[in-house]
């Protein structure tokens, strides 16, 4: 990783791959159309909390933006923020309504995007870390900046979440995504009639669950759920994005073919 200077008015990014959090601003920004400068922070690596990051968010969290002279480092608000700086067809309703409805959805989302957390370091980051030897993973540890998150990364690190917590995470992700399939009825999007933050924001999240998720995304269950994620799989900006994935990103390009959507025009 590397962090150069940063000019002000093209927006930095610094975040890992187009996944969960790490990907809401790029997949805004994509969409809008938005010239950015794209600095890839391995969190595998834990590059994250390696100092020259640290500088420029302490609390070694992803993503961070920074335009202006502005260090933006929550990941929803970030996105209303790309939206309402940058030029472009706006992602936000007009209509205050709307907009009420639409941060409503982004809240919802959020939180179920916490017990979905508890199922993606099960499956996939935690044994990412895992492969680590011990006395590698106590170097990295050891840099994190606070004590509560080094507590929490070192015992993440040595055990997994029991079945009744991984139980409990996939109940409240199904419950979501019929949720989610019911919201989508009426017009396809989720606030309004055509796309919006919010469905970036829950794609950014959930774009990988008819793969990791199965039992929870059959059509006939979900079936407007399914054609969501197809159509916004299908937009240029979203094949964009994708192909700057390095890692767990990469399961788009997988998810896309699952779904019969032109992924093969997408490249790493």
């Amino acid at each position: 990783m590397t962090i150069d200077s940063q000019s002000a008015d093209k927006p930095h990014v610094h975040t890992w791959d187009p996944n969960s959090n790490s990907g809401k601003p790029l997949f805004v920004l994509m969409e809008k159309g938005v010239d950015f400068e794209y600095h890839y922070v391995d969190i595998i690596q834990f590059e994250h909390h390696a100092p020259e990051y640290l500088a420029i968010n302490p609390a070694g969290t992803v993503p961070t933006l920074v335009h202006r002279g502005r260090t933006l480092t929550e990941s929803t608000p970030m996105c209303e923020y790309i939206d309402a700086v940058f030029p472009g067809q706006s992602l936000s309703p007009s209509d205050p309504s709307l907009r009420y409805a639409m941060r409503l959805w982004c809240q919802r989302t959020d939180i179920a995007a916490e017990s979905l957390s508890v199922i993606g370091w099960h499956t996939s980051i935690g044994p990412m870390v895992r492969s680590k030897t011990p006395e590698e993973m106590e170097r990295l540890i050891a840099r994190i900046p606070t004590e509560e998150r080094r507590i929490s990364w070192r015992h993440a690190s040595q055990q997994s979440f029991t079945e009744e917590q991984l139980a409990q995470a996939r109940i409240k992700v199904g419950s979501y995504l019929r949720d989610l399939d019911r919201g989508l009825q009426k017009t396809g999007w989720l606030v309004g009639n055509r796309i919006s933050l919010v469905d970036l924001i829950a794609f950014a999240n959930f774009y990988s669950q008819p793969l990791s998720n199965p039992d929870a995304c059959r059509e006939e269950d979900v079936p407007h759920f399914i054609d969501w994620l197809r159509r916004i799989y299908a937009r240029p900006a979203t094949r964009r994005t994708f192909a700057l994935a390095r890692s767990l990103g990469r399961r788009g390009l997988e998810v896309s073919r699952m779904l019969g959507v032109g992924a093969e025009s997408v490249r790493p």
